[in-house]
């Protein structure tokens, strides 16, 4: 039997949720879009029962886990989105890598890389579920309780992977996954903005009732510009103008002119993106330092709770805190985030170490991404020469064409891979909202979204526009 055929039949056991039979309307998608949407907002509010809020609140999980996996360590997302984005990258590589050897353009190929994405995601869960059971993350749990939160772990898991399921299949908008990310960082901004929770100096958590409440106390602003850790004045500046900056690059084009090869006179542009790879690079790299971090604090706290080993210190050596383990050294130390102005002073060579890992893994998986992900300047020339396109003053040849977009696209490339892994390391010493990384993939997801929104309104309005887009 080959491994396909092995594959498929195990796919024919695993549960799914099935394509509409007719194509719902816009909607109704928005409908089950925010149903999914509040069912996950409600999970990450919901306690694993057997944990207690103090035990989910030791085992928290640093910002960056809980921006890329949308968790929220105790509660029923403790997993998160962390599963399905793991098993997607590690397939993502195997295929890259033409370990798995699949076409992605063949449909028998599709079908058993979404058989086999899914197949890895249960793996994955049933690990990670285990690993946080027993690992002391979540507390002592005595053997009966381990297994109650075991089975809530899976079961509140697989529930996330069906509503992001569903969502792709055409029940829903866009992706489950981004959506679950979009939602988890907008939900750090207006906590950061909005929280009556009463701080230790005196003033509200959120900046904006802060802000008010100095003007009407008669208080110091410049009381309210930096408060370490809490949100300032300086992160709601900084914030706002990356949120700017971000959507002006995500809007500049690099246009190639082209023409049709049978309609004379006639003359177009070839718009290639400015961020040529997107977030895609700071998704990867982000994927890779969360799994760094998590296993290195499962290797610690089973194996070097005193930080007595000089082997296991490499890997990470950690500082057990009421608000959970803190990196001392090692390499989860160095893919930590300083997290801040003053983390950053205190250790330069921290800074100058994540960011060099940081835009190094980002060029590399942006190098990964073109050529896997259809962006490469062979797929867009064929794409072209298809279409009946051809760049004027030269011949009308694939690899002609090819050599042509391959200036543009490698720049493009490496430039925007260093840009977004910049806007990733250093929105985060200034106290952005949500962390750089956050705000970063939510404006791309709520960009697509927008996107997306307009596609939809304009299909539904002309039946014309859905078969000029190969609907």
């Amino acid at each position: 039997m080959s491994l396909r055929q092995a594959i498929e039949n195990i796919a024919r056991y695993l549960p799914e949720v099935k394509r509409p039979v007719r194509r719902p309307g816009l909607g109704e998608r928005l409908i089950w879009t925010a149903l999914v949407l509040i069912i996950y907002t409600l999970m990450g509010h919901t306690m694993l029962y057997g944990v207690t809020q103090a035990a989910g609140l030791a085992g928290r999980s640093p910002l960056i886990m809980s921006i890329i996996f949308a968790q929220r360590v105790g509660t029923l997302t403790t997993l998160g989105i962390g599963p399905i984005v793991t098993a997607g990258l590690i397939l993502q590589l195997l295929v890259g890598a033409q370990l798995i050897k699949l076409d992605l353009s063949k449909p028998e190929d599709r079908t058993t890389f979404t058989a086999l994405s899914k197949l890895f995601t249960i793996i994955v869960i049933l690990i990670e579920a285990a690993v946080y059971t027993v690992s002391g993350m979540l507390g002592q749990l005595d053997p009966g309780t381990q297994l109650l939160v075991f089975i809530q772990l899976v079961a509140a898991t697989m529930l996330i992977v069906f509503m992001d399921e569903l969502v792709q299949k055409g029940w829903g908008l866009g992706s489950g996954v981004s959506l679950f990310i979009a939602a988890g960082v907008a939900e750090t901004i207006f906590t950061n903005l909005f929280s009556p929770i009463m701080l230790p100096d005196g003033y509200y958590q959120g900046i904006i009732l802060a802000l008010g409440q100095a003007a009407a106390g008669g208080g110091s602003i410049g009381d309210l510009f930096y408060r370490g850790q809490f949100p300032g004045l300086m992160g709601l500046i900084t914030t706002m103008v990356l949120l700017f900056l971000i959507v002006y690059l995500e809007s500049l084009r690099i246009e190639v002119p082209i023409q049709h090869a049978r309609v004379s006179g006639y003359v177009a542009r070839y718009p290639i993106k400015f961020l040529y790879v997107s977030n895609i690079p700071v998704i990867f790299t982000s994927v890779v330092f969360t799994n760094i971090y998590f296993f290195s604090t499962i290797i610690w706290s089973r194996f070097n709770p005193a930080n007595q080993d000089p082997i296991l210190n490499l890997i990470g050596a950690f500082n057990a805190t009421e608000h959970g383990p803190v990196p001392l050294g090692g390499l989860a130390y160095y893919v930590t985030s300083p997290g801040s102005v003053a983390g950053a002073v205190a250790d330069p060579m921290r800074v100058v170490v994540y960011t060099l890992l940081m835009l190094g893994l980002c060029i590399l998986f942006a190098k990964f991404w073109v050529e896997v992900g259809g962006l490469s300047p062979q797929t867009i020339a064929d794409q072209l020469i298809k279409a009946g396109m051809q760049v004027p003053g030269f011949r009308r040849a694939p690899t002609i064409i090819a050599r042509i977009l391959e200036k543009y696209v490698r720049t493009l490339t490496i430039l925007s891979a260093i840009i977004v892994g910049l806007i990733a390391v250093f929105g985060d010493y200034f106290n952005v909202y949500g962390g750089g990384i956050g705000i970063l993939l939510m404006t791309g997801i709520l960009m697509q979204y927008y996107e997306l929104l307009v596609r939809e309104r304009l299909e539904e309005m002309s039946p014309i526009f859905r078969r000029l887009l190969g609907e």
